[in-house]
């Protein structure tokens, strides 16, 4: 299944005005990065070394027909393989790989080759992933490793291809005026500045003793540069609902100026909707958000098991504790790209039977859009219309891609009409003023 070009249309001018006459009026899912938490997810990327040139030829033919199967059969042997990550499974047979990968990318990308090793006629490649991005920078959006074969015609070809996804982290700091700058490039007035301090409660990334003066830190930090555009960019902060200072942290974080609510992001806190003691601090702490009149967006999807259970747990054991604040559900209840369309369905359903528990429920489509499959991008549009599109938040993420780019992936690839989608920019959560 060939995935939707999601960015091609940037370079088609006649677009752009149908387009951004709806442009969004608030990113209800914006982050900013301090100095110190960039240093936790900072993976510099290898630097990239020269092929030879009949190793380099077979990987310009490699990107030049990345869409194309009849281009790429004849770099792979006969019996190649390439692992679908996805799924997950390997993939055998020159044919069959050749039609996987033709119809596996959004758009063109490079092969940025950071090793490789020659062994008579066997070689080795790896390498990232590589996209060139406006600003002059580069993406990096995933890794792979390649063994080779060479033939009896004495020309190279790919045996086995193992890709992985997302690429290495990179990241620099971001300040509220680098944010600003984005949202004014897409005529976004307002956006939701989502801390990243749970990164600092996750024992795997932080491996210090004093984390709680880590998170202050980062909130305080966060809700300082929000301060500095006090119109626009509204503080929200972050924890680990888990640790024992959870609590605590809400109640200072309420007094401090710009912030509007909380964030956490039940996977990076490894939080189990199905364990009953994660429940119940879960619990107390939508309860005591509820108290200090401050909203909550929740990141639900977590690794391995996630899906219909979960979603029930959260609907009927932790929502109901916060009746009265707006609950904005991030990524459509899935992790982003893509979403997880068995949680999402335990919710719409919910709705449609006008359950009371929802009365206050969002959901942002942050990255929900991105390098999406038809079939997906038509069970969205659908679940877009069950949940009624007041509820229905334009967010971004960390990104990239910026906010205007991220507003043209949602508005060309999603299958709503234009009154659907012009309603949707106009949405602003309640906790915006």
């Amino acid at each position: 299944m060939k995935r939707v070009i999601a960015l091609a249309v940037l370079a088609t001018a006649a677009l752009a005005p149908a387009v951004f006459s709806q442009t969004p009026v608030a990113d209800h899912h914006a982050h900013l990065l301090s100095p110190a938490s960039v240093k936790l997810v900072a993976d510099p990327p290898l630097p990239t070394v020269e092929l030879p040139a009949d190793l380099a030829r077979l990987l310009q033919q490699r990107e030049k027909g990345w869409n194309d199967k009849a281009a790429l059969a004849p770099l792979f042997t006969e019996d190649s393989l390439v692992f679908d990550q996805r799924e997950p499974l390997w993939i055998r047979g020159r044919n069959k790989v050749a039609e996987y990968l033709g119809g596996n990318f959004a758009k063109p990308y490079h092969i940025t080759p950071i090793a490789y090793s020659v062994n008579g006629s066997s070689a080795t490649i790896a390498g990232y992933f590589t996209r060139p991005l406006d600003n002059g920078t580069t993406r990096y959006f995933g890794q792979v490793l390649m063994t080779l074969q060479k033939g009896a015609d004495g020309a190279w070809r790919i045996a086995a291809e193992s890709p992985t996804f997302p690429g290495p982290r990179t990241r620099e700091p971001r300040s509220a005026e680098q944010l600003i700058a984005e949202l004014d490039a897409a005529g976004i007035r307002r956006a939701a500045v989502l801390s990243v301090a749970y990164w600092f409660g996750n024992p795997e990334m932080y491996k210090g003793s004093d984390d709680y003066a880590k998170v202050r830190e980062e909130n305080d930090w966060t809700a300082k540069e929000a301060a500095r555009f006090p119109d626009r960019l509204f503080a929200f902060c972050s924890f680990n609902p888990l640790k024992d200072y959870a609590l605590e942290e809400i109640d200072r974080c309420a007094k401090l100026p710009q912030v509007r609510g909380l964030k956490l992001h039940a996977g990076n806190s490894r939080v189990d909707m199905l364990n009953p003691d994660h429940v119940e601090k879960l619990r107390r702490v939508f309860a005591r958000a509820n108290e200090r009149h401050l909203a909550i967006v929740i990141h639900l999807w977590t690794e391995g098991d996630y899906g219909r259970k979960q979603a029930e747990a959260f609907l009927s054991q932790i929502l109901p504790a916060a009746p009265n604040i707006p609950v904005q559900i991030a990524h459509f209840a899935g992790g982003g790209p893509g979403y997880t369309d068995e949680a999402l369905k335990v919710y719409a359903d919910a709705i449609t039977a006008g359950d009371p528990r929802t009365k206050n429920l969002y959901f942002d489509v942050a990255t929900v859009a991105d390098e999406q499959p038809e079939e997906v991008l038509k069970t969205f549009a659908k679940r877009i219309r069950q949940v009624g599109l007041r509820r229905v938040l334009f967010g971004t993420d960390l990104g990239p891609p910026a906010a205007r780019q991220s507003w043209l992936i949602f508005r060309t690839t999603v299958p709503l009409t234009d009154d659907e989608f012009k309603t949707i920019a106009a949405n602003a959560a309640p906790y915006f003023p």
